[in-house]
């Protein structure tokens, strides 16, 4: 299936069928930059995100929307794996991540989250932000966390699948630009390359500094457990890792210290002032609602 926003002028072309797609996808190979995108659903059987789309956007032609949930990863292997293709997706290491969980792993990816943190000073680097300054584009985000899972998709769905990928091909384009001029482009493009594996990296340094165990009382425990489920739908609503939100000890401070105000909040481990001014109230209302 195809079809064209006339809203947006963005084309694209929706694909469900696994030899379809590889045909889709062989011209691709030939690129040597692509605009990546995918959209997820959490599966409470597995306890972890699955992929339902993957769209790739070509600096020409149609967006292709991949229905992964008809089709399976593997004809996009070749793709996705390969090292002569770069790709650029906005919060790349969310896309990397559920992506290897589906048995696929990246070559690299660059992220332009990253290079928008050094390109720009915005209040927010969403993709929704950096795409309406950069290029004067309101991005619609209210179908985000829409039933990806759910078929058949409606043609909103792909139309605000389809425009992700080719919005993040056009903001990468931009910044280049803006950083070259700040003659930190190299730089830049160095420290926003997503290598496989890095985050367990990083993950093993955030251990081994971890402070000392507290320890919780059963009550307490339950309190953390009601929390981890608070953290876990709001890393889902902004597509970030669960310990961008807040650590786990942070959790267990907040069930043993039981604060009830923002200025309480100062005194948490881990809860600086822009998570306090960002979801302050909602994590106040959350411990409340986890203590009853």
């Amino acid at each position: 299936m195809s079809g064209h926003n006339t809203s947006n002028g963005i084309a694209w072309r929706f694909v469900s069928d696994p030899d379809q797609l590889r045909e889709a996808v062989a011209p691709l190979l030939r690129e040597s930059i692509i605009g990546l995108d995918t959209e997820t659903y959490w599966d409470r059987t597995t306890n972890r995100q699955h992929v339902a789309l993957v769209q790739i956007a070509a600096p020409t032609g149609d967006v292709l929307v991949a229905d992964v949930l008809a089709t399976g990863v593997e004809p996009l292997r070749a793709l996705i794996e390969s090292p002569e293709v770069k790709m650029v997706a906005h919060n790349a290491r969310f896309d990397e991540g559920v992506l290897r969980g589906e048995g696929v792993r990246t070559a690299g990816l660059i992220d332009t989250l990253r290079m928008s943190r050094m390109a720009l000073t915005l209040a927010s680097h969403s993709l929704a932000s950096v795409a309406e300054h950069l290029l004067g584009l309101p991005v619609d985000k209210t179908l985000q966390n829409s039933n990806w899972r759910r078929r058949p998709l409606t043609r909103s769905q792909i139309e605000y699948a389809a425009l992700d990928a080719r919005v993040v091909l056009q903001v990468y384009d931009e910044l280049r630009l803006l950083l070259a001029e700040q003659g930190r482009l190299e730089v830049a493009l160095n420290a926003s390359e997503i290598v496989p594996g890095e985050e367990g990296k990083s993950r093993k340094k955030r251990t081994a500094a971890a402070a000392p165990e507290i320890l919780l009382t059963p009550e307490e425990k339950r309190v953390v457990l009601r929390l981890k489920k608070w953290r876990l739908e709001r890393a889902m609503a902004q597509r970030v890792p669960a310990y961008m939100i807040c650590s786990d000890r942070t959790l267990e401070h907040l069930a043993r210290a039981r604060p009830v105000t923002l200025a309480a909040l100062a005194t948490i481990y881990g809860l600086g002032e822009s998570k306090i001014r960002n979801f302050g109230e909602e994590l106040l209302k959350a411990l409340l609602d986890a203590s009853e």
